[in-house]
């Protein structure tokens, strides 16, 4: 379906509108229709260097030097130009490992290890919370954030969208039905979102909306959304105390209309006030086109960084869904089990090695739309990329990752390595060459094992050359 020009419209939901049920509902309306995220007119993005290229940025002659310091000479001799990701060391925590669960509140809980959950298609939105003018089902939304935390996850709520009761455009058409797409009447959001923080306190984070910046998801201005930020963010804070989290509402960035409409809503002001002062995290979706890979995720995160005002530009930053492949609504072309379990790895520690501070995976049991899955239709049994997500979670979690870099000529161009420091005498550092021959690395004369992405590893002491493809292997030395 084609939407505004530039802007990610989602495909048509039965009968040009989908209430979003729960359960076995939600995957039959996948298989059928391809209706979840980003099922959109495909244009493609600008491509964009990383940052630090083409020439050699100071931060990438501090990460020179720092590998003859940390004895990986050979590597420095081979490749002499590198190109950083966006780096910006952090302390890896569990809330790093976020998710969706569309039966979370039924008690279904995602089999890979995880901090946090993203409450969304999951029977949690405004429209199936407020059911009638004034009259609230906190029914679903309670048993979701309870079996959250009983798992010792970290719930987002996001909040929207519109009852058409309330809506200021009744016949505002999307995904989630008529006038759920529609600004609000602004009294109306207020209670439902005073209601909300009232029940859940600090139990849970507040997303203002989801994708904003989509046809079917929110049909309103820039200035209409900036006002709701800033009417919840004040009302949360009242209700639930000034130390609630409120994160911004999730762009997509894909297309040159998603990313006009970001930069304009970060541009708006709320009574002389930055919109950014009214929240505590930024929040971005950082799909890909289809058929890219999650390396083209830095491109998007250099866009997001970039048009922020001055006054968002410190604070944590979110991705809040990722998933691959996905067509316009259509289902996904399939791609290898090792390829899936690549495409989890790398964007677990390119996001770890970024201003990202959390990941929301798209989603547990995501079905066709996507082509990389964590959990075989059984819901319980984990797909290789499954395991190969609790691999990384092992490598990084609890750790202090410093960098992801790329090496651009020489023979081990085109290997990305990504440096984490596990302790004073434990650093770790992986490898892998997104796409085409293996190279060869060689590793620290302090090396003490290396492990592959199924978790096999392998104890060898001292320097020796090790191949390296698309599948990130992690090397383990004391320095």
């Amino acid at each position: 379906m084609v939407g505004r020009p530039g802007v990610s419209t989602y495909a048509a939901a039965k009968r040009g509108s989908w209430g979003p049920p729960l359960g076995d509902d939600v995957e039959r309306l996948q298989a059928s229709r391809g209706v979840l995220d980003h099922r959109e007119t495909w244009s493609r993005a600008p491509s964009l260097p990383f940052l630090g290229s083409p020439l050699m940025s100071l931060n990438a002659h501090r990460s020179v030097r720092a590998l003859v310091a940390l004895g990986l000479a050979p590597l420095l001799v081979l490749s002499t130009l590198l190109a950083s990701a966006p780096a910006q060391a952090q302390k890896i925590r569990p809330t790093f490992f976020g998710m969706h669960d569309g039966l979370i509140s039924s008690g279904s809980i995602p089999g890979v290890e995880l901090g946090a959950v993203r409450l969304w298609d999951s029977g949690t939105s405004w429209r199936q919370i407020e059911t009638a003018n004034g009259v609230f089902d906190f029914t679903a939304t309670d048993q979701a954030v309870e079996n959250a935390e009983a798992a010792g996850l970290r719930p987002m709520l996001v909040l929207g969208q519109t009852p058409r009761f309330h809506a200021t455009k009744r016949n505002a058409a999307g995904a989630y039905g008529r006038g759920a797409t529609s600004m609000p009447r602004i009294a109306a959001w207020t209670r439902y979102v005073g209601r909300v923080a009232q029940r859940y306190g600090n139990r849970v984070d507040y997303q203002i909306w989801n994708e904003p910046n989509v046809k079917n998801y929110w049909t309103g201005t820039t200035a209409q959304m900036a006002k709701l930020t800033a009417t919840a963010s004040t009302r949360i804070k009242r209700a639930a105390g000034r130390r609630a989290t409120v994160v911004a509402p999730a762009f997509p960035l894909r297309l040159k209309g998603q990313q006009g409409w970001y930069t304009k809503y970060w541009a708006s002001k709320v009574g002389r006030k930055s919109v950014a002062a009214f929240v505590n995290v930024v929040a971005v979706n950082l799909y890909p086109e289809a058929k890219q890979a999650p390396e083209a995720q830095l491109q998007l995160l250099n866009i997001a960084k970039r048009q922020l005002p001055k006054a968002a530009r410190k604070k944590p930053m979110w991705n809040t869904e990722i998933n691959y492949g996905l067509l316009g609504g259509d289902t996904a072309r399939r791609i290898s089990a090792a390829k899936q379990a690549s495409f989890v790895a790398r964007t677990l520690l390119l996001n770890a090695a970024s201003p990202i501070r959390r990941v929301y995976w798209y989603r547990w049991a995501v079905g066709p739309i996507a082509n990389t899955h964590l959990v075989e239709d059984d819901r319980t049994t984990l797909t290789r990329a499954g395991r190969a997500w609790d691999t990384v979670h092992g490598w990084i979690n609890r750790t202090d990752v410093k960098s992801c870099s790329q090496a651009r000529r020489g023979k081990l161009k085109g290997v990305y390595t990504c440096t984490v420091r596990v302790s004073r005498t434990e650093v770790r550092r992986v490898h892998w060459k997104p796409s085409g021959r293996a190279a060869t690395i060689t590793t620290p004369r302090s090396t003490r094992s290396w492990t592959n992405l199924a978790g096999t590893t392998t104890d060898r002491n001292g320097r020796y050359r090790l191949r390296v493809g698309s599948l990130p292997v992690m090397v383990s030395s004391r320095s």
